[in-house]
């Protein structure tokens, strides 16, 4: 039997000339709550922060509601949403499957995410980064 707790937080983290929002996830993403990441996504601490790095080192699971609601969000925030997923993890499985982690900067860990956004806070991201 699963468990369709998620628990999701965001912090504000500098990162070169502007914030950034840090959204931890915890727990597995699926129907039953892929609806709260995306409202999370939504919120104005991710809408109107200059960069979002959603964190999903601690995301077991994901189905394909939670990848839909991933892909919403990268069509809405577009390049300022960088990635945190573990290299070789079954969320990083299933970005390379479905050809997500090729749209955007995804990394190993939350400080390297952040200091890429700092060193790249014209705004131009490299796609081809990975942790």
């Amino acid at each position: 039997m699963t468990s369709d707790l998620l628990e999701i937080s965001v912090d504000r983290r500098p990162a070169g000339d502007g914030e950034a929002a840090l959204v931890r996830v915890t727990g597995e993403v699926d129907l039953s709550n892929s609806a709260q990441l995306s409202g999370v996504l939504r919120s104005p601490a991710c809408v109107e922060s200059q960069w979002v790095v959603l964190d999903l080192a601690e995301v077991p699971f994901m189905d394909s509601s939670g990848l839909q609601a991933l892909l919403v969000a990268i069509g809405e925030l577009g390049s300022k949403l960088a990635l945190v997923v573990t290299p070789g993890s079954a969320v990083g499985r299933l970005f390379e499957l479905t050809q997500v982690s090729g749209r955007l900067a995804d990394y190993a860990s939350e400080e390297e995410a952040l200091a890429a956004l700092g060193a790249n806070s014209s705004g131009a991201q490299s796609p081809d980064a990975d942790g």
